[in-house]
């Protein structure tokens, strides 16, 4: 039997096993502090145009706002930049506002259901909103939570090929992508046991159980079948990869999804254009959406959560499982399962025996990987291991005791006030101190207006979008730049 420091050997990567390119997407709502309800003020005039900005953009909701991070080396990198991005969001609110820290939207009135469905600025996605609400109704998009996006070095990929004897780089590239997306989907309800953050649901809504009330608190509404999923016919499954594309090809051209935007599965390879053009050209990266927003973090999710991600994905690299259609059937019953069993308890002895082994390969994984990565990786491995032994110290465990009257708006409203004054008090110097202090203001400046941004080692910073590139060695005004631009 191959041994999992083998596996680590015979890939012959060293660091490059354990890089890659990270990214980190969340949705989050503006909430208003007098009705405490979704926002109605319009997105915030200050982030600029948002139909084509990198990082600020609005989702389904006008309230319901969307943090892209950039492209990072690492997933601490795109954590920082996570808290520079949510530090602008904050300076950017109204004084009436602040972000709901939880993944399930606050109570909605008739007035407020009326409102979200009558009050939309974005004609681009206008047609696409209007399926989605005839299909889900008001309450499932309005759901919020955080992608993390990966792509593993272009030597892994090569190396997975060489090793599969594969000469087409962009089949060996879909495959890998493939299995590391299978694996981690397998794994998903250890995922919801551990970070699980959506106990109460106050809204209700025609795909919850009539008794659902009753079944509170649980784990997480978002992250069981009745959450943010598709409707019962869709099936798209990892069996293998050219089945997952043939199924969604299908799904698309039967008008059973407006297209593939509308899978809503835990991992989705993505790439530009339909199905059959991520076959052809490959996929870009790897997009995992299983996260709650986590309200005892100031960003809405932890290094912890990151790391074991990460460590989850190099397993799938090198210990890769025979992922069986029955075996992913079991599993994606065990996610349902967990989601819905009450906050704060034990997994079965049989979960817990899984959990253990599969702790035991990434323990190994960590003790390999280089200096930099080690600590996070221990950190987030201990944690995970007292968490299995003390369950009410996983996010759900912790939320049971915000519980009030059923609910946990009075949380909600208490914690997204004390994190936006903890934002706001962060001197900002300090968020950013990585940015030479002579190009920080124009860095700055650079993502509320929406440019993409490159700092070189000589401090110097770039700046550009589609039609304009400037580089600078010291803080200008950018909105006069382009002024004598045009």
């Amino acid at each position: 039997m191959t041994t999992n420091d083998e596996n680590i050997s015979s890939n012959n990567l060293n660091s490059n096993l354990f890089s890659g390119k990270f990214g980190i997407e969340i949705e989050e709502h503006r909430v208003q502090t007098d009705t405490l309800s979704l926002s109605q003020h319009p997105h915030p005039a200050s982030l600029g145009k948002r139909k084509t900005h990198p990082y600020f953009q609005t989702d389904f909701s006008e309230s319901q706002e969307e943090v892209v991070t950039a492209v990072q080396s690492s997933s601490a990198a795109a954590l920082q930049h996570l808290h520079e991005l949510q530090f602008m969001l904050t300076q950017s609110l109204k004084g009436n506002e602040f972000i709901w820290p939880l993944s399930m939207p606050p109570y909605l009135r008739e007035a407020d259901i009326i409102f979200l469905k009558t009050h939309f600025e974005r004609p681009w996605y206008q047609k696409y909103r209007d399926v989605l609400f005839l299909r889900y109704g008001p309450f499932q998009h309005i759901m919020t939570g955080i992608h993390v996006n990966f792509s593993p070095e272009d030597s892994v990929i090569k190396n997975y090929a060489n090793q599969h004897a594969l000469t087409d780089y962009v089949t060996a590239k879909n495959k890998l992508f493939f299995q590391i997306a299978q694996q981690v989907a397998g794994y998903r309800w250890l995922l919801t046991y551990l970070f699980g953050a959506a106990p109460v649901n106050e809204n209700s809504s025609a795909n919850l159980p009539n008794n659902y009330r009753k079944r509170q608190p649980v784990r997480s509404w978002r992250a069981s079948n009745f959450g943010f999923t598709n409707q019962p016919h869709i099936d798209v499954n990892y069996t293998d990869f050219n089945t997952h594309i043939k199924q969604l090809t299908n799904h698309i051209t039967n008008g059973d999804l407006y297209d593939k935007s509308e899978f809503y599965g835990p991992v989705r390879l993505r790439a530009s254009g339909s199905p059959n053009d991520l076959r052809i050209n490959g996929a870009d990266y790897l997009e995992f959406r299983m996260f709650d927003i986590n309200p005892f973090t100031v960003d809405g999710i932890s290094q912890d959560a990151l790391s074991f991600l990460h460590l989850l994905i190099i397993d799938a690299i090198i210990n890769p499982e025979n992922w069986e259609p029955e075996k992913l059937r079991i599993a994606k019953n065990k996610n349902h399962l967990v989601a819905l069993q009450p906050a704060g308890s034990e997994l079965s002895a049989e979960l817990k025996s899984q959990a253990y082994q599969l702790l035991s390969r990434l323990t190994i994984i960590a003790e390999a990987a280089p200096e930099k990565l080690k600590l996070d990786f221990i950190s987030a491995l201990n944690n995970v291991n007292t968490a299995l032994k003390q369950p009410n110290l996983t996010i759900s465990g912790q939320l049971v005791s915000e519980i009030k009257d059923e609910s946990l708006m009075a949380f909600g409203r208490k914690q997204g006030i004390a994190l936006r004054n903890q934002r706001q008090s962060e001197n900002s110097n300090d968020i950013f101190e990585r940015i030479p202090k002579q190009i920080r203001q124009s860095y700055i400046q650079a993502h509320q207006l929406g440019f993409n941004t490159t700092i070189y080692q000589n401090n110097q910073l770039k700046i550009s979008d589609k039609s304009h590139t400037w580089l600078l060695s010291q803080s200008q005004d950018l909105t006069q730049l382009m002024t004598n631009q045009d």
